[in-house]
C-alpha cells in the first residue's frame, strides 16, 4: 500500500521516530534509498514556527515529528499527512484554524 502511493514527502524527525516505533530503521532507510521517501523539511529553518506550533500544542504534548509534519502542510497547500495518529491529527490545526488533511491508513 504505501510504495503505490510514493514518493512520500517527510522529515528527519519523522524518519527517526518511524525507525523506532517500527523498530525497523534499516526498512525505513531503504524507503529512502529507493525513493519513496525524500526528505523536503529541514527543521533549522524553520525553527521559529516549529516553536510556536509546540507552544501552541504543549498541553497535547505534540513532538517535534508532528510540529515538522504541521509546519509542511503549512507550506505545501497540496500536502496530506499519512498517519496513525488521528487523535493528535484530528486537533492540530495548519495557520491556526484549518484543519490539517490527513490520510489514516484505515482509509486507504
Amino acid at each position: 500500500m504505501f510504495p503505490k502511493h510514493a514518493p512520500w514527502a517527510t522529515c528527519e524527525a519523522v524518519l527517526t521516530e518511524a525507525a523506532h516505533l517500527t523498530g525497523a530503521p534499516r526498512k525505513v532507510m531503504e524507503l529512502v534509498a529507493r525513493g519513496d521517501l525524500q526528505v523536503r523539511f529541514a527543521a533549522e529553518s524553520e525553527a521559529e514556527r516549529l516553536l510556536e506550533l509546540l507552544g501552541k500544542y504543549q498541553d497535547c504534548k505534540m513532538d517535534l515529528a508532528d510540529a515538522c509534519l504541521v509546519r509542511m502542510t503549512e507550506l505545501d497547500r497540496a500536502a496530506v499527512v499519512f498517519t496513525l495518529d488521528r487523535g493528535d491529527f484530528t486537533v492540530y490545526r495548519k495557520h491556526g484554524s484549518q484543519p490539517v488533511p490527513c490520510v489514516f491508513p484505515a482509509e486507504i
